[in-house]
């Protein structure tokens, strides 16, 4: 995979809050820093992204490589200098204490996808793997901004409100409001392996596909700014729609939704 495609590929984060910022009248100028790529046309070497198991239940929270995901801080390019993350280290410490707590291994934290949107943090997704099992089962997490604490979600689990069996997409999302009366939608999430695809259809917008089932782990993404508040996510599975998840986010919060 060439240094040039695999980039731009993990640079699409950046660009949708660039178009984020130029919508809002550059209320959020301060949002996510530009990355730029390292050394164009050098190759990179990096793990493949497949999607977990094309079924449904706990069944389809399993990756065939394990735990997916990058390191938080993971550096690539010739010169280390480009975190494919999109995360530091230190602001993943209170999901790994989460994750210690739950009886996950806080070592094995892997972020799956995120979107910085402010100066308040970041939203991710994250991945961990359970400690004391062979096979050890993957558990993710929905990180919000700020000091939002943090609830692992794993399948078959008997805490029936944090299990994964019967959700179909895990997302963070938050709205952003601007003293000009303008909203900034941005959301991440990851889709359970049956889902073939997920659409975003907010006020004011042509309808989104943020995901199709492929060469990725299942993470999506997105950054838009509605006309109205409300919105809503539609999931699909081979045989068509299954599940919509309505966005009832006000401005100036910020959700997990499942």
């Amino acid at each position: 995979m060439s240094g040039v495609s695999f980039v731009a590929r993990h640079l699409l984060p950046t660009v949708l809050v660039g178009v984020a910022v130029m919508l809002t009248g550059g209320f959020f100028a301060f949002a996510r820093p530009q990355y730029h790529p390292p050394n164009l046309g050098e190759t990179i070497k990096v793990p493949p992204e497949l999607p977990a198991a094309d079924a449904t239940g706990a069944a389809g929270w399993v990756w065939p490589v394990g735990v997916p995901g990058f390191e938080p801080g993971q550096m690539l390019g010739r010169h280390h200098d480009f975190n494919i993350s999109g995360v530091q280290p230190i602001e993943v410490a209170a999901a790994q204490l989460a994750a210690a707590r739950a009886g996950l291994d806080a070592n094995g934290v892997r972020v799956l996808v995120s979107s910085r949107a402010g100066r308040n943090g970041v939203l991710a997704i994250l991945a961990a793997p359970a400690l004391n099992e062979e096979p050890a089962r993957t558990c993710v997490a929905a990180l919000l901004q700020g000091d939002a604490g943090v609830r692992w979600r794993c399948p078959n689990w008997t805490r029936s409100s944090l299990d994964l069996d019967h959700a179909r997409v895990l997302v963070a999302a938050a709205v952003f409001a601007s003293p000009n009366g303008m909203h900034a939608l941005y959301l991440v999430g990851v889709a359970r392996g049956d889902v073939q695809r997920v659409s975003l259809q907010v006020p004011g917008n042509p309808s989104q596909e943020i995901y199709t089932r492929g060469n990725s782990w299942g993470q999506f993404e997105s950054a838009v700014t509605p006309k109205h508040d409300g919105g809503k996510l539609l999931v699909y599975d081979k045989h068509g729609l299954v599940e919509t998840v309505p966005l009832r986010i006000k401005p100036g919060t910020q959700r997990v939704l499942r």
